[in-house]
């Protein structure tokens, strides 16, 4: 699950800085506009092309630990 922190704590700096951007639209503090607008474009981009880079690797060890959990078949009871 490692390979997916990066873009989750991007999306959680994105949702922050849109939360922000919308405060400054509602209080008319039109100056911070451009660092927010700045900082949301480059925290999706980043986030975007982590979860891009790294999407394979995480499909793959889902793949191995479904593939762990399946059950080991039973012998077969010929003892009668």
């Amino acid at each position: 699950m490692r390979h997916l922190a990066l873009p989750f704590y991007c999306a959680v700096i994105v949702l922050l800085l849109l939360a922000l951007l919308a405060r400054a639209i509602y209080t008319d503090a039109a100056s911070f506009l451009i660092p927010f607008g700045a900082g949301i474009a480059y925290f999706t981009w980043c986030g975007v092309h982590d979860l891009r880079r790294n999407w394979p690797a995480f499909r793959e060890e889902m793949r191995q630990r479904a593939e762990e959990r399946q059950r080991a078949p039973m012998p077969a009871d010929d003892t009668h």
